[in-house]
């Protein structure tokens, strides 16, 4: 079962790289796509969690997690992701995604000053030459024009990484999984919706952009019921194998969907990060959860 949720979670974070790609192709612009997708995203999991007598609590303790913790682990990926997707081609959004593992691990031993051991090391090492072997290749990517939309793409899992620490550190002794998730989803909304009204009149989006944005919705709200009880069965050492899944299955959408052809140094560049992430995953999270405790 826990497995099956992995691959669901990142089968579910592909599908929406995918279609925000064809959303932003119809004209959608990031800001307009993301209030969409929280919006339903609300609406899917606020019943859930009123179903399971969860409701979000307004402790100052919860809603400071609701805030920082949207922040960094929803609006700013987010932000950054469907800015950048006009620029390149999904499956690489999804390669770069699953950085977010290795960044997290590097902030760990940054701030917390711990110690890794060398299997740890070697996967930041080869996250790190994964992604050199992406971006320094003239033959690498479609257009060497790409080179800075990958660079600012790596703000993304930088923003996941952030998120991680921040949601394992400040998580309330007393939340639940779907209460958390419901809160999180609740608060961007409330902080996306003046924004949205002053920017544009709100408004439902261009009919051809109108399909995808609800497969956007409906796997953003099942990506978080679904995320929250893998993070509650499981240890951040499985869920870390998330980073990989994501970087197969968006490579595999964006070739069979868009045409898209990654050159060999992409699919080098993945093995390595893959290869990166597992190792990281496997030698380095137990340390990782002392330390941020």
């Amino acid at each position: 079962m826990n497995m099956v949720l992995l691959l669901m979670c990142g089968l579910l974070i592909s599908i929406i790289y995918a279609l925000g790609k064809t959303a932003t192709q119809s004209g959608m612009n990031g800001l307009d796509l993301m209030f969409w997708q929280i919006s339903g995203s609300v609406l899917i999991v606020l019943p859930v969690a009123f179903w399971k007598r969860q409701f979000p609590l307004l402790r100052w303790s919860h809603v400071r997690y609701y805030l920082s913790a949207g922040l960094l682990g929803f609006t700013g990926p987010y932000l950054v992701t469907y800015w950048v997707l006009n620029h390149i081609p999904s499956g690489l959004v999804g390669v770069v995604a699953s950085l977010s593992p290795l960044m997290t691990v590097a902030l760990v031993v940054l701030i917390f000053r711990q110690r890794i051991r060398w299997a740890g090391v070697l996967g930041l090492l080869a996250g790190f030459a994964g992604v050199l072997t992406i971006l320094l290749p003239k033959s690498s990517l479609p257009n060497p024009d790409m080179l800075a939309w990958v660079l600012l793409a790596c703000l993304s899992p930088l923003f996941l990484a952030m998120g991680n620490v921040y949601r394992t550190r400040a998580w309330p002794a007393d939340g639940q999984p779907v209460q958390m998730a419901a809160g999180l989803l609740t608060s961007q909304w409330l902080l996306l919706l003046p924004i949205q009204w002053m920017s544009a009149p709100i408004g439902l989006p261009e009919l051809a952009a109108r399909p995808s944005v609800a497969g956007i919705a409906v796997s953003s709200g099942l990506f978080y019921l679904l995320s929250f009880q893998l993070q509650r069965r499981t240890t951040p050492v499985f869920v870390g194998q998330l980073g990989y899944v994501i970087a197969v299955c968006s490579l595999v959408i964006g070739t069979l969907f868009f045409n898209e052809h990654p050159s060999p140094w992409v699919w080098a560049g993945t093995a390595l990060i893959a290869g990166g992430v597992f190792l990281v995953s496997r030698s380095s999270m137990p340390i990782m959860n002392e330390a941020i405790k």
